[in-house]
């Protein structure tokens, strides 16, 4: 079957919707998680002869993840990236922390959980992002079930906060932004671009969206790491170790109290594997 042929087949997205087969996502997938061109091209034309009309995007993935982990491990590790994410749930007070971890990590200055009064009344912001001349209030909206969107009534009410903050701190420039694991719906897309709301998701913006940071940045979460044991994950959140190249060997002698040392020592040539 021609490519041509192969992309217009109908598959089922994770929302239950019907969406044509994109060869080309796959292959981005694939060089997203670290493999060569040759085994990305190798996986992707493996997948186009397994698909069907009506498959879903799980199965594709779970094709994809078995063909990977044959070809190369660190690659197949990679892969697990957005389950890895869900796995810092189910609620989402470490999701906070982990974005916080990332935006330091690029060089920002953030501070969690922060009270601001507005013009009205006050708000609990989840993350407070300062540069020189600008702040920008953060929300993060984390979801673990499957197929979630995130839709314009959150830009409404992240727009609202901004409006009365704004209206109260006129000394300095505030801007808004919503920071999530899942994908936004074109409506908020579309109010975002509108109202210069920044979004930040999985996919968005197109080829800079959160995966991209992550994978480009070697910013993993520990979640990652297949002998993670997630009993330890509210320990791992206090010491600051949500990203895998956290765990130094300070941390390790901060943990290890607390913590298997052998334990630790096979997370670490479980995260020398993924970013190597």
């Amino acid at each position: 079957m021609e490519m041509e042929t192969i992309d217009k087949i109908n598959i089922i997205n994770s929302l239950g919707e019907t969406e044509p087969f994109s060869s080309e996502k796959v292959y981005q997938s694939m060089l997203r998680a670290g493999a060569s061109e040759i085994v990305a091209q190798k996986i992707t034309d493996i997948i186009k002869k397994k698909v069907r009309p009506n498959i879903s995007t799980f199965e594709i993935y779970k094709i994809a993840k078995k063909y990977l982990e044959k070809e190369k491990k660190a690659s197949f590790l990679r892969f697990d990236l957005k389950y890895a994410i869900k796995r810092l749930g189910p609620e989402g007070f470490v999701f906070e922390k982990f974005i916080k971890e990332i935006l330091q990590k690029l060089g920002y200055e953030v501070t969690n959980n922060r009270i601001i009064q507005g013009k009205c009344i006050s708000y609990e912001i989840d993350f407070l992002v300062k540069t020189k001349t600008t702040k920008h209030l953060g929300e993060c909206k984390y979801r673990n079930g499957t197929g979630e969107r995130i839709d314009v009534n959150v830009l409404l009410k992240s727009f609202a906060v901004l409006d009365d903050i704004k209206s109260n701190n006129l000394n300095c420039e505030i801007k808004t932004m919503v920071v999530t694991n899942e994908k936004f719906t074109e409506k908020a897309i579309r109010y975002a671009k509108c109202k210069n709301i920044k979004i930040l998701g999985w996919n968005y913006p197109e080829k800079e969206g959160l995966e991209t940071i992550i994978s480009n940045n070697n910013l993993y979460p520990i979640t990652i790491l297949p002998s993670f044991n997630k009993n330890y994950l509210q320990l791992f959140a206090e010491e600051n170790v949500l990203l895998i190249n956290n765990l130094t060997e300070e941390k390790i002698k901060t943990l290890e109290s607390k913590v298997n040392r052998n334990y630790l020592k096979k997370l670490k040539e479980e995260i020398s594997l993924i970013i190597n």
